[in-house]
């Protein structure tokens, strides 16, 4: 498994997340069951495990750079891209921001459609923008 499936896999388990929080340790034990992630099941275990402990700050910095949209009104596939894109940009110091960037509108375009883009790519290149000053 390349770090590009894996990190399609932990979009899907944080997608997952938005609507069963109680039971994220059960749902990863069941995704490594289920799947062969090799060198990649660090990365995927660290993502969803930095999402969930996180998840207050994260949320607070998608509501402040997306226009203070409330975090109900986004659509669940574009919140767990996003979650995972901001994690990826504020703890994985090993992953340069536009590869972050770039990920997160490839899996929005195939998740959540063209007309998600914008607004994905917007709320992460503000960030980015943030992080790189």
């Amino acid at each position: 498994m390349d770090r590009r499936k894996a990190r399609e896999y932990t979009f899907i388990i944080l997608f997952q997340y938005k609507f069963q929080p109680e039971d994220i340790s059960e749902i990863l034990d069941d995704f490594f069951k289920e799947y062969d992630t090799g060198k990649q099941g660090e990365y995927i275990s660290q993502a969803v495990a930095g999402v969930v402990k996180n998840i207050d700050e994260i949320d607070k910095k998608i509501t402040e750079f997306s226009n203070g949209w409330d975090i109900e009104r986004i659509g669940a596939v574009s919140l767990a891209i996003l979650r995972l894109g901001v994690f990826e940009m504020l703890y994985m110091d090993d992953l340069p921001l536009p590869v972050s960037v770039n990920e997160a509108s490839n899996l929005t375009r195939e998740y959540a459609g063209e007309e998600a883009v914008s607004f994905v790519n917007g709320v992460l290149g503000s960030i980015q923008k943030q992080l790189e000053n």
